[in-house]
């Protein structure tokens, strides 16, 4: 996870408090362009991406769920 300074703080406090998931929190990923616009977080190697907090979190656990990866 990264680019908490951009609003996903939310997002990784949420995934944290799930004991089905491990967060990894990463510096810079060289991602500017999308850091600039978007919320993100690479799971399992995939970029997801969200226009806000609430939308990233959806689509992280959908991501997961799809995959049986939780």
């Amino acid at each position: 996870m990264s680019n908490l300074a951009e609003g996903t703080h939310p997002v990784l406090e949420a995934l944290e408090r799930d004991a089905d998931i491990d967060v990894v929190e990463y510096g810079c990923l060289g991602k500017c362009t999308l850091c600039a616009k978007k919320n993100y977080a690479i799971v399992e190697g995939k970029i997801i991406s969200g226009s806000s907090a609430d939308e990233l979190l959806e689509k992280i656990y959908k991501e997961l769920e799809d995959n049986d990866w939780i």
